[in-house]
């Protein structure tokens, strides 16, 4: 990918249930490398199957 066309944005690794399991909490890298063509969205989106 070349430098006109390199994005930074956050990036999920993992999504797990937190440790009281009251909620689900998500491993996220900052500033990973993207192509500049995807498009990640504003906000979270509520995954309930997951609760």
């Amino acid at each position: 990918m070349c430098e006109d066309h390199a994005r930074f944005g956050p990036y999920v690794l993992q999504v797990s249930r937190s440790a009281n399991r009251d909620r689900v909490e998500a491993l996220v890298v900052e500033d990973a490398v993207q192509c500049g063509t995807c498009r990640p969205r504003p906000q979270p989106v509520a995954m309930p199957e997951l609760d």
